[in-house]
């Protein structure tokens, strides 16, 4: 794609009310930046890249907990074989969140300025466009078509690539065109979003995670853990 020619890919706003961020709640809104050893493997977080910053955000609460609550769940046939093997008080139960989890987290409302768009890689063209632009990165992966099934793939190396081409889109004034990911969550295919570096942010709330919350208690129902 030239410099400065349109965008064929879908380009979306982040919600008018704000975006939620989960975070350390000793520092929120660190951005997250991966390693050059990690560059060129497959695990990872899966927008992050090397040259900037990302955050991951989500429209609405029960995203960010279904996010960050996912490594916490315990298989039901895993659940059943231990049965009872870990009822002991020096041993965490499975399924159990750990009792300091919630005080060393926090939530905080963003607004992302208005002009910001993000690429919607949820969308059929985008796809399309991506997997013109990205041909040759993607060959190396085996990919000549990308679809979500890759998108929401665990090889990181083919989002990786999808996030530099991103960040690299610059218009005819070399403002960038793209500022980040919208993409569903993995889990419930919940809105969530992916904010590059130096995209301008607006702190709009912040609150504790408190155990009795709705969409803290939705997505415990869901993946069977016990809130404390």
């Amino acid at each position: 794609m030239n410099e400065g020619a349109p965008l064929e890919a879908r380009l979306v706003p982040a919600p008018e009310r704000g975006v939620w961020r989960l975070g350390k709640a000793k520092d929120p809104l660190k951005y997250n930046q991966i390693s050059r050893e990690d560059d060129s493997r497959t695990g990872g977080n899966r927008w992050s890249m090397l040259s900037h910053g990302t955050l991951y955000c989500a429209s609405d609460l029960d995203g960010c907990f279904a996010e960050a609550l996912a490594p916490f769940r315990v298989d039901p046939e895993l659940r059943a074989l231990i049965g009872t093997d870990w009822d002991d008080p020096y041993f965490m139960s499975p399924g159990q969140l750990p009792q300091d989890w919630r005080t060393r987290h926090t939530l905080v409302r963003l607004q992302p300025a208005a002009e910001a768009r993000f690429l919607d890689v949820d969308d059929e063209q985008t796809l399309r466009v991506l997997s013109t632009e990205l041909k040759e990165e993607l060959a190396q992966f085996g990919i000549t078509d990308l679809t979500l099934d890759h998108v929401q793939g665990p090889d990181r190396r083919v989002t990786r690539q999808i996030s530099t081409w991103a960040i690299s889109r610059r218009n005819r004034h070399r403002e960038r065109q793209i500022h980040g990911i919208a993409y569903s969550s993995r889990f419930g295919m919940r809105q969530c979003w992916a904010i590059f570096t130096d995209v301008a942010l607006k702190e709009v709330g912040r609150q504790p995670i408190w155990p009795e919350a709705t969409e803290l208690q939705r997505v415990a129902d869901e993946y069977g853990l016990t809130i404390r």
